[in-house]
């Protein structure tokens, strides 16, 4: 019985391993999210590389911050005269407001 019994412990710390390796994975991927924004009826996409702190926008690369200004999570956004914060919600949506005009956005989905 000893062989059975290192047996089954030995596939439940190999389960447990794979299970953490999974994990750790997405959470590696999960420093780049994708949205597709609607400004003035037209969709942008906008894409936030939280590795990179940079917040890419209409071809236009800004720098981020962490900020305390959103409900939920979010980024405080600059590039020389210009900031904003984007605030993340629920169900994969965030929005910021630039030059007076709230900009709503979607997570892409996979």
């Amino acid at each position: 019985m000893p062989c059975a019994q290192n047996f089954i412990t030995i596939s439940r710390l190999t389960s447990v391993i794979c299970a953490f390796t999974m994990n750790v994975t997405s959470l590696a991927q999960a420093d780049t999210f994708n949205y597709v924004c609607e400004n003035q009826g037209r969709l942008w996409p906008l894409k936030v590389d939280d590795a990179k702190n940079v917040l890419e926008w209409r071809d236009t690369i800004y720098r981020l911050k962490d900020t305390e200004d959103c409900a939920k999570f979010g980024w405080r956004v600059e590039k020389d005269d210009i900031s904003f914060d984007i605030c993340t919600a629920t169900h994969g949506h965030a929005n910021f407001k630039l030059g007076g005009k709230t900009v709503q956005c979607s997570l892409e989905r996979h």
